[in-house]
């Protein structure tokens, strides 16, 4: 079963961290952050990244669930992840390794 490590983007950005900083993680993992700002999951071959989130108590603030807002905007920083049809990034955001938590699913 694939396994998603997460970070959030407020507390890169609180932090100063680059996100292709290939030591983002490790640093992540030397602070006192909430299930909500870090973290691994796994994820069922199938299901959305967002939808497990969810269901495993973190509340990421997340209103649409149908890759229109952007609100869950994440980077691939390692992996594959493949994304469903969506609406709001660009063809060089998604080159950039962009995805949307909410109609994607690691590989």
């Amino acid at each position: 079963m694939p396994k998603v490590e997460y970070l959030s983007h407020d507390v890169v950005k609180e932090k100063g961290w680059d996100v292709r900083d290939e030591r983002i993680f490790e640093r992540a993992d030397g602070m006192e952050l909430s299930e909500e700002e870090h973290g691994v999951m796994e994820v069922p071959e199938g299901d959305d990244i967002l939808g497990v989130a969810e269901t495993e108590g973190r509340d990421w603030s997340v209103k649409c669930r149908k890759g229109r807002c952007g609100r869950c905007t994440s980077i691939v920083v390692e992996g594959e992840v493949s994304m469903e049809d969506q609406e709001f990034l660009t063809d060089d955001e998604k080159e950039d390794g962009y995805r949307l938590p909410c109609v994607s699913t690691p590989e």
